[in-house]
């Protein structure tokens, strides 16, 4: 359980940037986040169902494919787009959420996989981005971060859960 709470959290540290960021936007409504907390909810629900029926058809070292995951969206992470310039409608809020949940969707698999079906595992994905979202709320309004600071941030929380995964093949 130590290590969804631990995943759960360093996946969710990008959120804090969002937040900023969406906080820093003309038209910003608190209910956006909640918005986006919700579709990570429903995508990690989802990923956590559809591991829970096939992790018994995986036979080979589960380790290697989430480490690699990881390192993947931690790359993915260092290139992403500047959202600062993002307008504020329906549509890109739900985008946002969907591409937040990537990370909430490979975390809630691979540990759904790894732990097993862990109930609480696809709830802390959401709690988890809402916290650091609304924690970035606050803190922007006494701190203007840069996007390249989000993305070394991001990608590191990412290289961490990766590097903890592969730790587990040693």
């Amino acid at each position: 359980m130590d290590r969804i709470i631990i995943t759960a959290i360093l996946v969710s540290l990008d959120a804090l940037f969002v937040g900023m960021s969406l906080k820093l936007q003309k038209g910003f409504k608190l209910i956006y986040l909640f918005i986006i907390a919700s579709i990570i909810l429903t995508t990690s629900a989802a990923a956590y169902f559809v591991a829970g029926a096939i992790v018994q058809y995986i036979t080979f070292e589960t380790s290697v494919l989430v480490g690699a995951a990881f390192l993947i969206l931690g790359i993915r992470s260092l290139f992403d787009k500047d959202e600062d310039k993002m307008a504020m409608t329906a549509g890109t809020i739900a985008v946002l959420g969907l591409i937040m949940s990537i990370d909430g969707v490979v975390a809630t698999t691979a540990l759904t996989i790894e732990h097993g079906k862990v109930f609480l595992t696809p709830f802390f994905m959401p709690s988890g981005h809402l916290l650091f979202m609304l924690a970035g709320c606050c803190i922007a309004k006494f701190i203007k971060t840069s996007h390249k600071v989000h993305n070394i941030i991001s990608a590191s929380c990412l290289f961490l859960i990766a590097l903890l995964n592969f730790a587990d093949i040693l």
